[in-house]
């Protein structure tokens, strides 16, 4: 090992494959002065996600399924809890973001571990990402458990009979390992409770499983698969095989070949995708994972590893070097493997190939049911298997507290009565209302975009702050206007500083709730923009520059063209949106895009493209984008079935300057214009 600059892990990520390389590293390494490792997780906590359905169901505490990463290291680890949000190969640099003060980072390494899971992507169903709960998350268990407690609620006192069914209508599709282990725990939840309301005793309450293949748990046996069906059948489930769900809206699931459930309440265990920051990596892919090699080393990339959901990873102990599935076994011994390789190469000793042959597979189906395969052939079902289950999961616990407080939990549950109370833990309002004093700055000139602001009363002004130190005051604002929009509208950073004046009021609208707003409603977006630009253009009429600081240049345009027509737009805007809507700048007029497709953002000196979700998605040089994109002279750009070139030109007019736009869905045979000298 080397003994001069200190040698630094960056592991990505605080789920089992994750922590189980931080501990097994820390144990092998120590407090080693020659290695920094530092841990990156968006939460300061580590989730235990198989008994996520257990949370959600009220058998246990939702707090005893997950352990503070800063317990589970033990200080040994550094720990940062950002999320991450770019990774520089080249330079060996990830990005990160802080989620509370909205601040980047730059984190070098001498390895990276990438071991970032998976996220829920659910855009390719109409509505369900809107109205579909996933399971993910303790904030998603917590969701559930109160969702379902505000719908018996309210159904208890509901006296219109189609609604009261809407309400007491419970779905969840997907039946996997985590679909089943849900509706099963539903089930038990809302059968124990119903009787604490006295107008749904009566009332038919559905409980309904909605699984797209021919049985349910493929990756179990047949028999053991049947065996679950039954007994969830028994319990009053309504399992529906050969169903796959298409669509959502706040008061249905919507069934492929246009079936309507009734029902307030999906939820949802399907959608499992990479994360965006891991998608857009220009690595090599096995079905949306890195392709690693047995040594869990990414190929082609010194210095960087991968495992669990993110990585594709060949397991020796099946003999043909087949992929290891993506499941919590598995990750927890290829972080320990990855460990030990890391190790080695940091000691220049012989690397270690993976090699589980796996322990077997459990899933509870109920309260006192359960089915498995184990190791030697042993199928457990029923008591057995719901007995090994809990044991199992309990033994796995991450620490002896969470031990202890899981086993009390479970043995409490057999005697005491669910918890029907609904902890409500919406936001009071999705805009905050938020006091400033004189002087205080709002927000400041270089800083990310995190909120657009409304004043409600008093005065703030816009000031540009120059390289020199010399400022510019843009404008004054008062109440009933407002600011921010700008970083938000092009995901720049703050083109300028806003300070109180007087004393201020301001309602702040996040990030996210804006993004949801100007993504529905286009008119609004470019309203926005024309302001922005309508205050830099009302600045004062003398602005005194001093003679060491030179004159700005000119800002570059930019030129799509739509491929075989010879038409154009130039770019001169930094909003330009594509979409077969009629609102949009680009009028793209085909039944494969979107009503609102993309977007062509301006940043400074560069360009961007972003998708807004449609359906058939935006594709960049011929390879679908997943996030915002960086656009180059000679891209290409396509929106269904037409394709457009984008040129950068950096000769652009004065600035200020806005040259004429053509509409792209003008015949073809309309005069081409180009843009001024």
């Amino acid at each position: 090992m080397a003994t001069g600059q200190r040698t630094r892990i960056l592991i990505l990520g605080g789920g089992f494959g994750g922590v189980a390389t931080a501990q097994r590293l820390a144990h092998r390494l120590g407090r080693h002065p020659g290695v920094e490792i530092t841990l990156v997780n968006r939460d300061n906590y580590f989730v235990f996600v198989p008994l996520l359905a257990s949370a959600a169901a009220g058998s246990l505490e939702a707090l005893h399924v997950v352990a503070p990463l800063r317990h589970l290291l033990k200080g040994q680890v550094l720990f940062r809890a950002e999320e991450v949000t770019g990774i520089d190969f080249q330079r060996r640099l990830v990005t990160t973001l802080s989620p509370t003060t909205g601040r980047e980072h730059a984190l070098p390494y001498d390895h990276l571990v990438i071991a970032l899971g998976n996220v829920v992507n659910l855009a390719r169903l109409p509505g369900v990402a809107q109205h579909g709960k996933p399971l993910r998350t303790l904030g998603d268990a917590l969701a559930i458990r109160n969702h379902v407690l505000q719908m018996l609620e309210a159904a208890d006192i509901e006296t219109d009979p189609a609604i009261r069914r809407e309400l007491t209508t419970f779905v969840v599709a997907g039946g996997g390992f985590s679909g089943v282990e849900m509706v099963g725990e539903l089930n038990d939840m809302v059968r124990a409770v119903i009787r604490y309301y006295p107008a749904l005793r009566e009332a038919p309450v559905r409980v309904i499983l909605l699984h797209s293949g021919e049985r349910l748990l493929p990756e179990l046996s047949p028999g053991v698969a049947d065996y679950a069906l039954r007994r969830l059948r028994r319990r009053g489930v309504e399992v529906r095989l050969n169903t796959r769900l298409a669509a959502a809206t706040p008061f249905e699931a919507v069934l492929e070949g246009g079936e309507k459930i009734p029902t307030r309440t999906l939820i949802v265990t399907v959608g499992n995708a990479p994360p965006p920051v891991v998608e857009g990596l220009p690595l090599a892919k096995e079905r949306g994972r890195i392709a690693v090699d047995e040594y869990l080393r990414v190929p082609g990339v010194p210095g960087v590893w991968a495992l669990g959901d993110n990585a594709a990873v060949p397991n020796r102990a099946a003999g043909d070097g087949a992929i290891s599935p993506p499941t919590a076994q598995f990750a927890i011994r290829q972080g320990r493997t990855l460990a030990d390789n890391l190790v080695a190469t940091l000691r220049g000793a012989p690397l270690r190939p993976f090699a589980f042959s796996g322990l077997g597979q459990l899933c509870l189906v109920g309260h006192g049911a359960g089915v498995g395969e184990l190791r030697f052939g042993i199928k457990p079902r029923g008591l057995l298997g719901w007995a090994l289950w809990r044991g199992v999961y309990w033994a796995k616990m991450p620490s002896l507290g969470r031990k202890l407080q899981v086993g009390a939990d479970w043995l409490f549950d057999l005697f005491i009565p669910r918890e029907l109370a609904q902890v409500n833990l919406a936001r009071t309002r999705s805009l905050a209302h938020v006091h400033y004093e004189p002087g205080e700055v709002i927000v400041r000139q270089g800083d990310p975009g995190d909120h657009f602001y409304l004043i409600v009363s008093g005065t703030v002004e816009v000031v540009r702050e120059r390289s020199s130190g010399a400022q510019t005051v843009l404008a004054q604002l008062g109440p009933g206007e407002y600011f921010g929009e700008t970083a938000l509208l092009t995901g720049g950073r703050r083109t300028a500083t806003v300070r109180c004046l007087t004393p201020v009021d301001v309602l702040a609208l996040g990030r996210d709730d804006f993004a949801s707003l100007t993504g529905a409603w286009l008119h609004l977006a470019e309203h926005l923009r024309a302001v922005s630009a309508q205050r830099v253009a009302a600045g004062p009429a003398t602005t005194w520059i001093p003679r060491s600081e030179p004159l700005p240049r000119p800002r570059p345009t930019g030129l799509l063209v739509r491929a075989g027509s010879g038409q154009e737009l130039v770019v001169d805007a930094d909003l330009i949106s594509l979409g077969r809507s009629p609102e949009n700048q680009v009028v793209v007029p085909d039944p494969r895009a979107s009503r609102r497709h993309a977007l062509i953002q301006r940043d400074g000196d560069r360009f961007w493209l972003e998708d807004l979700g449609s359906t058939n998605g935006t594709y960049h040089n011929g390879i679908r984008i997943r996030e915002r994109t960086p656009l180059q002279d000679g891209d290409s750009i396509r929106v269904g079935a037409t394709e457009f070139t984008f040129s950068l030109r950096p000769d652009a007019g004065e600035p200020g300057v806005t040259t004429l736009l053509q509409r792209l869905d003008e015949p073809a045979a309309a005069p081409r214009r180009r843009p001024p000298p």
